[in-house]
């Protein structure tokens, strides 16, 4: 084939890749429409904002201020940035403005600031319910801030996950307001040698933590040992029982000792931390997904009830007791990778996950199994109960507020977060609770 032919085919791929982008985009924008349009039936309350820079994180903290004699609460975020190359990086800190509760109608929704909020008297000014969101404190941040999690008996210590490997640890504290231009992490944990996403605090050890990294290896850390001057912790111990990348970590709520991890390698596994043995798991779950298992979630409320999110689109569910038997049972709604799952921290029948095919779906898989007429089986199984579709680029992160019912934070690739609450007449009937005692005892101590 002659150099001009070879030229001709590659701007002709080119065109058509081109015009398929084109396509896509303009679906997804039609899309948006038709979810701004229905947006006042659908939330609660809803903001969508533009940051100046995407982040790959976001997790509500766990307080709330009552403002006296306002008609709104302040909740704060832990956010992330991902600039551009030479551009600074931030793990940032924000203000929240939650509404309290008023009847949204349909009128509520403002074009211009994408927010909806109920017109009721607000001390007889009748000005709209929004929600407001202020970033307070930027602390410098070696690269992009690949994924931050605060500790649970301490929120003011944030772990993170650099790009060069380094699990970072910060105390906010310490940190001044705005950005002095030098990163200067209280602690840095050493030993991964890539950059990884998975990262999770010991829900009762304080200072103990694991991760979860590109380099197919599981570090626990324990920062109670730290006793230098260097600012450098080593791991308490590092396990090397996957084959490929490590891509979420996460203590089991219940039974602490016990930690799931999920990989490239297409398994599930849990390790027991007070087994010396860090080359193979306690257990092992095998064959239940055809593509990479990319977030792990346990229930809040059954130790041996876990889910999995997966590159094939689906999310499985998952007995420990059992695993041999395979899933117990298979989410399926979204149209590409699945890659970030979270548990309703109130109503714990409730799965939330988050895919690149931009939306969020919230499961109630109390209600698996129901009957269906026909017409209601084309909008999807019984149990998927609500689908968020206000987003128009791959969800990056999403997090359940722990003090307002059912309000979510979710943050997608293209500097887009937002915060909603479905309204109730959604979420509200039919009001099942997960019958978590025919399961059997949640105070199991061994891996069967």
């Amino acid at each position: 084939m002659a150099p001009s032919e070879v030229v001709n085919d590659v701007d002709v791929n080119m065109e058509e890749e081109d015009e398929d982008e084109k396509m896509q985009q303009k679906l997804i924008n039609e899309e948006y429409k038709v979810w701004k349009k229905n947006s006042p039936f659908l939330y609660s309350m809803i903001l969508s904002t533009a940051l100046e820079w995407p982040t790959l994180t976001t997790q509500w903290f766990p307080d709330v201020k009552d403002v006296p004699d306002k008609n709104y609460t302040t909740h704060r975020l832990l956010l992330g940035t991902h600039t551009a190359e030479g551009k600074p990086n931030y793990l940032q800190i924000a203000d929240v403005e939650v509404p309290k509760p008023v009847k949204p109608s349909a009128r509520d929704y403002d074009e211009d600031r994408g927010e909806i909020g109920g017109h009721g008297n607000l001390g007889g000014s009748g000005e709209p319910h929004v929600i407001k969101m202020t970033i307070t404190q930027k602390i410098d941040h070696p690269g992009e801030v690949n994924k931050a999690r605060y500790q649970p008996q301490n929120p003011d210590i944030i772990a993170t996950l650099a790009v060069d490997g380094r699990v970072l640890i910060f105390d906010r504290t310490k940190h001044s307001l705005q950005p002095t231009g030098t990163p200067n992490p209280q602690l840095e944990c050493i030993g991964h040698t890539q950059e990884g996403f998975g990262l999770d605090w010991s829900p009762d050890k304080p200072g103990w933590l694991a991760t979860g990294s590109e380099d197919n290896t599981v570090m626990v850390w324990d920062l109670n040992s730290y006793s230098g001057t260097d600012k450098k912790v080593r791991p308490w111990r590092k396990y090397t029982h996957h084959s490929h990348v490590v891509n979420d970590v996460q203590y089991n709520p219940i039974t602490p000792s016990w930690i799931g991890t999920v990989s490239d390698d297409v398994t599930m596994q849990v390790i027991d931390i007070r087994t010396a043995d860090s080359t193979k798991a306690a257990a092992v779950a095998r064959d239940g997904h055809s593509d990479a298992i990319n977030a792990i979630a346990w229930n809040p409320k059954v130790n041996y009830l876990v889910a999995t999110a997966s590159a094939d689109k689906t999310i499985g569910i998952w007995d420990l007791r059992n695993l041999k038997a395979g899933k117990i049972h298979t989410l399926e709604g979204h149209n590409d990778a699945v890659t970030s799952l979270a548990w309703n921290p109130i109503d714990h029948a409730i799965l939330g996950s988050g895919s690149y095919d931009r939306r969020i779906i919230l499961w109630d898989i109390s209600l698996i199994g129901d009957e269906q007429t026909p017409e209601e089986a084309e909008d999807g199984p019984p149990e998927l109960l609500f689908m968020h579709g206000g987003h128009t680029n791959h969800l990056a992160d999403f997090s359940w507020n722990k003090n307002i019912p059912w309000l979510v934070c979710s943050a997608a690739e293209d500097n887009l977060l937002q915060i909603w609450q479905p309204t109730k007449s959604i979420i509200s009937p039919p009001n099942q609770e997960m019958e978590m005692n025919e399961m059997g005892s949640a105070d199991g101590t061994s891996i069967p």
